[in-house]
C-alpha cells in the first residue's frame, strides 16, 4: 500500500516548570516530568522541549494560560520568532524583533505589557524558538454541564410556552390577519415582548405546528417572515419604534393587539 513506517525513537521531554511569558526557573533535567515519543525526521535539527505558558503578556499571540509551549532548543531566531529567553536568570516568553537601528527587542503581545530592549549590560540566552502551541483543554465540571444543560432545556420550555400562547392569540385575532406576510408582526412581538431567541426560520418552523383552526387563511410559509422584513427595515428594530418608522395601520393594530395579548 506504499506505507512508510518511521519508529518513534526520539524522546521529547515535557517540563513542569511553567513559563510565566514572564518568570520561570531554568531549564534543567529535574523539571522533566515525562516523555514522549517522535520519528527522528519530524523532530528536525534541534532537540524539542514542552513548557506550559502561565501568564497573559502573550494573549494577542494566542498563547492562554495552560497553552503548552513546544519548542526548539538552540536554534537561532529570524524577526517575529515566538522566543523562550533568559534575562539575568530569569525566563520569559516574548516576540523577537529587531528594529531599524539593529537594537534587539523582545516584545510582548499584550498592550498592558513594555518591550525589552537587549542591552549588553545584560546576561541574555536565547534558550529556544517557540514552533508550536498546544492549546489547553480545561475538563468542565459535572455541575458547569448540567448548568449548560438546565439552561437550554428552561429556554426550551420558555420558548414552547410563548408559542403556545401565541397560538390562542392569533385564534382569537384571526380577524386582524391580512396575509401570512402578517406572521413578521408576530415574530417582532414575540422577539422583543416575550425574549425569543430562536432564529427566524426556526419561528416559522415552530408556527407551521401550532393547531389554529381549518378556518385560518393565512398560514405562515417557509421564508415568509425573513422575505418581509428584509423588505421593512423597521422591523428589525424594537416594536416601540415601529409606528414612528412607518408601519402601516393594520401591522400597528396587530402588532398592539399580540403584545396586549401576550405580555
Amino acid at each position: 500500500m506504499n506505507i512508510a513506517f518511521e519508529v518513534c525513537d526520539t524522546p521529547i521531554p515535557i517540563m513542569g516548570n511553567k513559563v510565566n511569558c514572564g518568570v520561570t526557573l531554568g531549564v534543567g533535567d529535574e523539571m522533566i516530568e515525562g516523555y514522549y515519543y517522535l520519528p527522528k525526521s519530524a523532530v528536525g535539527l534541534y532537540p524539542l522541549i514542552e513548557v506550559t505558558a502561565q501568564g497573559d503578556s502573550m494573549i494577542d499571540a494566542g498563547i492562554e494560560e495552560g497553552d503548552l509551549l513546544r519548542l526548539e532548543l538552540g536554534a537561532l531566531p529570524s524577526d517575529g520568532d515566538i522566543v523562550l529567553a533568559e534575562i539575568d536568570g530569569e525566563s520569559t516568553v516574548k516576540v523577537f524583533f529587531t528594529d531599524a537601528e539593529k537594537r534587539h527587542w523582545l516584545c510582548p503581545m499584550n498592550p498592558r505589557y513594555r518591550p525589552i530592549q537587549l542591552k549588553e549590560t545584560m546576561n541574555v540566552r536565547i534558550t529556544g524558538v517557540v514552533r508550536t502551541v498546544v492549546k489547553s483543554v480545561v475538563r468542565k465540571s459535572y455541575g458547569e454541564c448540567m448548568a449548560v444543560l438546565n439552561r437550554a432545556n428552561a429556554q426550551r420550555q420558555k420558548e414552547t410556552d410563548v408559542m403556545q400562547r401565541l397560538c390562542e392569540a392569533v385564534k382569537e385575532g384571526s380577524h386582524l390577519f391580512w396575509a401570512s406576510s402578517a406572521w413578521a408582526v408576530a415574530y417582532g412581538v414575540v422577539r422583543d415582548v416575550c425574549g425569543f431567541e430562536d432564529s427566524m426560520t426556526g419561528f416559522e418552523r415552530k408556527v407551521r405546528g401550532l393547531s389554529l383552526p381549518a378556518s385560518f387563511k393565512y398560514t405562515c410559509t417557509p421564508s415568509t417572515v425573513q422575505r418581509t422584513i428584509s423588505n421593512h427595515s423597521y422591523m428589525r428594530l424594537h416594536i416601540d419604534k415601529w409606528r414612528e418608522m412607518g408601519a402601516s395601520p393594520r401591522e400597528v393594530v396587530l402588532m398592539e393587539f399580540l403584545r396586549n395579548f401576550l405580555e
